[in-house]
């Protein structure tokens, strides 16, 4: 019996879910192709048994437990099974668990549509194989009894050539229907069929790749084209024809004919632009505009753009990931390079001052009245430096729990030294040192600056108005209570957690793992996050630039007096 036709069958008369797959058989239900008391069983013991539905993936014939099992799946999962990741997920579990090997995900679809009958034909079914065209089916009683079932030939009259093979279990009008079907097909192509000698005979083959590879001889199709390409003997018989595989010698044949044949011998194909010209003017029309950006200069020769046409997707290296280190060096470069080109524009910029402010010495004027004079004061004072004074403070956690990473134990040697050492290990030096946790630090700043710039560093609330005025930055630790005892006139919200006008201020950071998560209310707070890796320090010091690059940018955004 065809399994792939008992399998249809199972599925149009609802019963697909009622197959039992065992450890050593597939047991069918009750009623399925046979009477009322007995079932059909297909035994696995030794080798589950295979069918003619051919794999995408090597080729290989799937097996009749294989599809069952996916189409049980399937269907319990309303089709989501074909294009849903989580339902897929589930399918590779439940068939470890069943020991059944899962059919491959590219033969989904094509396995999906022609089980279900939603297609009478597939083209990875394979015909011609003997392999899988049928499988031995034994009888089961309700009494447990296992009985063979014996195969049996039936001749159909008027027809020389249909056989239908079936079990004496079977329905007597299957088996006429089924050589109906065959009997009426072999009509259907006799009807097609012409002249044996003028006939271009195929051969069936089961896949399109063993279609193509197979050899080829295209003389009889020359002949239905044009008769005049393929040279005929006059002495043969009396017919004048040397049959229909007759080959032409190399004298024989016409000119187009053998040039296509030494194409065909030497495995090259047809180019299929004959000048670069026309390969040119085919893709300009087709992509457009940009073309100049895809191509380049010079034609397919990796220029501009540096897109072949005629390269493979497959072919191109795939890019290589970048380790932490070779990050942090590159991250470096780009700061680096982003400081020169701020250098040049200053330069400029000051070039250009210069310029402006010796031409207006050199030009002379015959009154100078109040107005010119308040007009060059207003460039006096816009050229004259800022006067700095004051010492920046960083406000830090004053808490020692898990979620702090910066605290009074590591940030001065972090943001001194571009080391981070977790503060627990500090900790730990000081409680056998006896000595205590300082709340009040200085520390000099030397990245990128010429002279070291002294800097301070708290986890108390300042106390003194002027104290407020020198904060620059503050960490904090996902907390809103951190906030409680800032002074509302000067920060207002802060103490009901309201940190819109109090970032707009003072710069916030967030400091944390790479594993750990940010929390949401960080999240919706205008603070820089500043991320570290538990086990690797080589990362350290491009954390540490990230800190003092932005809060330049915002000590330079409000113009800020102090000496930072």
């Amino acid at each position: 019996m065809d399994p792939l036709r008992l399998l249809r069958e199972c599925y149009s008369q609802n019963q697909i879910q009622n197959v039992v797959i065992q450890p050593d058989a597939i047991v069918f239900p009750f009623g399925f192709q046979c009477a009322s008391n007995v079932r059909l069983r297909v035994s696995r013991r030794s080798n589950s048994p295979t069918t003619r539905f051919t794999s995408k993936v090597k080729n290989q014939h799937l097996k009749l437990d294989q599809i069952l099992f996916f189409v049980q799946k399937c269907k319990e999962s309303q089709e989501s099974l074909i294009s849903d990741q989580k339902e897929y997920g589930k399918y590779v579990k439940q068939a470890i668990k069943e020991k059944i090997e899962r059919v491959p995900r590219p033969d989904f679809k094509d396995l999906w549509e022609f089980a279900t009958g939603r297609i009478t034909h597939s083209e990875r079914v394979d015909l011609t194989s003997v392999d899988g065209s049928t499988v031995p089916v034994q009888m089961e009683g309700e009494d447990g009894t296992i009985t063979e079932m014996m195969e049996t030939t039936t001749i159909m009259a008027n027809d020389d050539g249909i056989r239908a093979t079936t079990m004496d279990a079977m329905d007597a009008t299957t088996i006429h229907e089924e050589a109906f079907k065959k009997y009426g097909r072999r009509e259907k192509e006799r009807d097609f069929e012409e002249d044996e000698d003028d006939a271009i005979k195929v051969v069936p083959y089961a896949t399109r790749n063993a279609s193509l590879k197979r050899k080829k001889d295209f003389t009889l199709a020359l002949e239905k084209v044009d008769p005049s390409l393929v040279f005929r003997s006059s002495t043969n018989g009396s017919g004048g024809r040397r049959g229909a595989n007759h080959r032409l010698t190399t004298s024989e044949k016409p000119k187009e004919l053998v040039e296509a044949e030494k194409i065909v011998e030497r495995g090259q194909r047809r180019n299929r632009y004959q000048e670069k010209v026309e390969e040119q003017t085919f893709w300009k029309e087709r992509v457009g505009s940009d073309f100049n950006d895809l191509f380049g200069g010079d034609f397919g020769d990796g220029a501009g753009g540096g897109f072949d046409p005629n390269a493979s997707f497959l072919a191109q290296p795939a890019k290589k990931q970048r380790t932490a280190a070779e990050e942090a060096a590159f991250l470096a470069s780009e700061r680096e390079e982003k400081l020169r080109e701020e250098k040049m524009a200053l330069a400029q910029q000051q070039q250009q001052q210069q310029q402006q402010h010796q031409k207006h010495s050199k030009s002379t004027t015959t009154t100078r009245g109040a107005a010119g004079a308040s007009s060059s004061l207003a460039k006096k004072q816009q050229q004259k430096p800022i006067k700095r004074h004051g010492t920046p403070l960083i406000l830090v956690p004053a808490g020692l729990n898990a979620k702090v990473v910066l605290n009074m134990f590591n940030a001065k040697n972090f943001l001194e030294k571009e080391k981070f050492e977790p503060w627990q290990d500090i900790q730990k030096e000081a409680v056998k040192n006896k000595t205590k946790k300082p709340t009040h630090s200085s520390l000099l700043r030397t990245y990128k600056r010429d002279q070291p710039v002294k800097y301070e560093i708290t986890d108390q609330v300042p106390k003194i108005g002027e104290d407020w005025k020198r904060v620059v930055a503050v960490f904090v630790h996902g907390a809103k209570w951190q906030f409680k005892d800032w002074p509302k006139h000067i920060f207002p919200g802060a103490a009901t957690g309201d940190l819109v006008d109090t970032f707009a201020k003072i710069r916030g950071f967030y400091a944390k793992f790479e594993q750990d998560q940010t929390p949401d209310v960080v999240k919706t707070w205008n603070v820089k996050l500043l991320t570290f890796r538990r086990n690797q320090r080589h990362g350290d010091k491009a954390v540490c630039s990230e800190f003092w690059d932005e809060l330049d940018r915002a000590l330079a955004l409000k113009r800020s007096h102090l000496l930072y």
